[in-house]
């Protein structure tokens, strides 16, 4: 039971003097490289010189010469981990074009032990790019950043029982993108021997209304009769060569296909199941040589894939073995076998890998108790505020649209209009999630005492339980906002100097992320690795319950099969568009709902007597937007760090400007090497951070130390201002952990950073 009599599911602990409960599952997200490989580019003693010189106290000849060595030492190290089998296969996993240009940096430079040019240095500081990516990202992407599922034990007396298994992976998958299985599709449906074998389906969001096809972005469509009844018998099922055998029916049909009412091929989910949801679509064709036709296709890809997976730990093998499976992808489909060519962060390739770390860890009672007081007197409390001043906020725009927009005397807005005059308040100048924002932000100041004064305070030490009134009355809120709004997931980074430390509870918690209202550990990429998915599923349905999810496409931005939720088999498939993956049983169709106002609530009510709260039907569309707000608490130039009692919850930043950081103008090794010491003075910056430009998905490490890093970084800035403008934000943040608070270790006793990604319940239901 909770504090107050809240009862704890099976699948949760209690958290500590609090009523919240904690998935007893959780996620160690690691990298594949050890950390101790982010120092392998800096260079501390050219530092010390180029800082004597700007003080008058070096020669510009000791600049020089200590620069040159340092670059000569770079380029050393560069041409070692390029030659490194393991960064070889990294890297060819994600892009293998950048990794036969890479794999010249391993060859013998010569005497002087330098290349220059900027071919040279363009090459190196790419490869910088990779391995800080490698070395210090929990990235989850193949063996260079596996995956672990854990659990929490409040039994559990040590902080970590961690045991790992002789390989750094115990488990690899190579599964097809999703683009692959889409464009192999499109390749049978201009077969004309397997097209009419494949079965056609009504497009999830539209209506049939008698005669008529109702759209959520036109006039309703009109049938003639031959037409309503091909496409009565469009089931997503049944063959197109039986729903219509005779050629006027078959005209009718190709006439729905082609003005988007009706979907032929194979109805894929966007997520990892899209291929077995294929093999039992092409498994099902009647006709039988159109049946062994579309499925040698699939054969040809699942043997090429087999080599691949089977090529695994060798980069040369592994390399021929994907340029065979494009080759082969090429052959069957008759497509590039690339797309998105120079994104770093995109699935661009034919295939993926997914790996499980080679690691059993348990999490004690010391961890949780460590969470306890900053999660439930401040955090929580400020979490369950954001999800419902959310709902409360949109409550209220919604409620200017709908009488902005019900038409004289109607029952209510239909819910197509209603939708697509909602887009802005999702991703327009004016959402009202900036003001809850900017709420929160202040709130946030004034808890911890933060103002101008604040930005010469380096670190805040601070007593949650001494926070926890101030915190109940800023954040007041009685309970969350929608149903997945009860779910919180920290990343939470655990700073020990070893596993024996960590065990013996000498550790520091930092707080990476806080995705508020969010249940992250939904996510096919987590899910799928998880040694008994249907438990996490049965907690998500006690937990959360049926959602509504928008039905995605799969031009939808930031959206990819990978990261597709998968534990919500109950949820509704809100479905606003054409998209592949509707499920009969649970796809809604826009065009069949209608937003109407009962007793000052705004409900959506659908067939059969259907009836929802409107906030539910949207809350995953603006609770996406609460995960933005505790990573904008701090605007100002500087934000120190804040403790609370052993968690750190914000990390010491800086913030400038692209043009402000000094390093765009600067061309040629000393006079940018020297604008990075200057810059770093400046804001009085550690040497080691985490540096975010705005226009950039994910942060870079940076040591200001070493020219090599400091290189790469200047040729991100001027990227972007050539991209973008000089007005870009960047923001720097400390690092912790650093190196020497990497805890996770493998068989060998190399340790490698990780992060530990928790689900928190709110015992109060909204």
């Amino acid at each position: 039971m909770g504090g107050s009599g809240h009862p704890i599911p099976a699948h949760s602990a209690p958290l500590p003097g609090t009523e919240w409960a904690v998935w007893k599952d959780v996620v160690l997200r690691s990298t594949g490289f050890p950390a101790e490989g982010l120092t392998r580019f800096a260079a501390p003693g050219c530092a010390a010189v180029a800082d004597a010189f700007l003080a008058g106290r070096a020669s510009e000849d000791d600049l020089a010469q200590t620069l040159d060595e340092a670059l000569t030492d770079a380029t050393r190290t560069a041409a070692e981990i390029a030659a490194d089998p393991l960064f070889r296969e990294a890297l060819t996993w994600q892009n293998p074009a950048a990794a036969r240009r890479m794999a010249e940096l391993a060859a013998p430079s010569g005497a002087s032990g330098r290349r220059t040019g900027h071919k040279w240095r363009a090459r190196e500081n790419t490869l910088v790019r990779y391995w800080q990516r490698y070395c210090g990202k929990n990235d989850t992407v193949g063996f260079f950043g596996p995956v672990t599922w854990g659990t929490i034990d409040p039994e559990l007396a040590p902080a970590v029982v961690a045991r790992p298994g002789s390989g750094l992976v115990r488990d690899r998958q190579v599964s097809l993108e999703f683009w692959v299985l889409e464009a192999y599709v499109a390749s049978l449906l201009a077969d004309p021997e397997v097209a009419p074998w494949l079965p056609a389906g009504v497009q999830p969001h539209l209506t049939i209304d008698g005669a008529r096809v109702l759209r959520p972005d036109g006039p309703p469509l009109h049938l003639d009769d031959t037409e309503a009844a091909v496409l009565a018998r469009c089931d997503g099922v049944t063959a197109a060569a039986r729903i219509a055998p005779e050629p006027e029916q078959a005209a009718a049909l190709d006439r729905l296909i082609e003005n988007g009412v009706v979907r032929h091929g194979a109805n894929m989910p966007y997520n990892p199941r899209a291929e077995g949801v294929l093999r039992e679509t092409l498994d099902a064709i009647p006709e039988p040589e159109a049946r062994k036709r579309a499925l040698s296709g699939l054969e040809r890809l699942d043997l090429a894939r087999a080599a691949v997976a089977a090529a695994a730990g060798d980069p040369d093998a592994l390399a021929g073995a994907l340029a065979a499976l494009d080759a082969e992808f090429t052959a069957v489909t008759g497509a590039e076998p690339r797309r998105r060519d120079g994104q770093m962060y995109a699935g661009r390739s034919v295939c993926h890998e997914d790996t499980v770390r080679d690691l059993d860890v348990a999490f004690g009672r010391p961890i949780l108790d460590a969470l306890a007081g900053p999660f439930g007197n401040v955090l929580l409390p400020a979490a369950r505020w954001v999800s419902a001043t959310l709902a409360d906020a949109y409550d209220d725009a919604f409620k200017v649209l709908y009488r902005k927009f019900r038409e004289p005397d109607a029952d209510g807005v239909p819910m197509p209009v209603f939708w697509r005059v909602v887009q802005p308040l999702l991703g327009g100048p004016d959402r009202p999630a900036d003001t809850v924002i900017a709420g929160f932000r202040r709130r946030w100041n004034e808890l911890f005492g933060l103002d101008e004064n604040s930005v010469a305070e380096r670190a805040l030490q601070l007593s949650s339980a001494d926070l926890a009134e101030r915190a109940a009355r800023l954040f007041a809120a009685d309970r969350p906002g929608w149903a997945g709004g009860r779910i919180h997931s920290p990343d939470v980074h655990i700073c020990a100097s070893s596993v024996e430390a960590l065990a013996a509870g000498e550790f520091t918690l930092v707080l990476g992320e806080m995705h508020t209202a969010w249940p992250t550990l939904d996510c096919a990429v987590f899910a799928d690795r998880h040694p008994d998915p249907d438990r996490l599923r049965a907690a998500a349905a006690e937990d959360i319950g049926p959602q509504f999810r928008p039905l995605y496409p799969t031009w939808w931005p930031q959206y990819t099969a990978r990261i597709a939720p998968v534990l919500g088999v109950t949820d509704h498939q809100l479905a606003f568009t054409a998209a592949s993956g509707a499920d009969p049983d649970r796809a809604i169709p826009t065009t069949a709902l209608t937003v109407t106002d009962r007793d000052g609530t705004l409900e959506v009510i659908g067939p059969d007597g259907f009836r929802r709260p409107l906030r539910e039907v949207f809350a995953l569309l603006f609770g996406w937007l609460g995960t933005e707000v505790f990573k904008l608490v701090g605007t100002g130039p500087h934000h120190p760090r804040i403790t609370l009692d052993r968690l750190v919850v914000v990390r010491e930043t800086w913030r400038t400007t692209v043009g402000g950081t000094g390093l765009v103008k600067a061309t040629g090794a000393v006079p940018e090497y020297l604008a990075a010491r200057r810059l770093r003075a400046s804001l009085g910056l550690p040497e080691r951070v985490f540096a975010k430009i705005g226009t950039e998905v994910k942060p870079v490490y940076v040591d200001f130390t070493g020219p090599r890093y400091v290189s790469a970084f200047a040729a991100m800035l001027r990227s972007t201002r050539e991209r973008s403008g000089a007005d870009v934000p960047v923001v720097f943040s400390e690092l912790l952990p650093g190196p020497g608070d990497a805890w996770l270790e493998d068989a060998q006793g190399r340790r490698y950073y990780s992060e530990l990604r928790l689900q928190i319940c709110d015992p109060e239901r909204p």
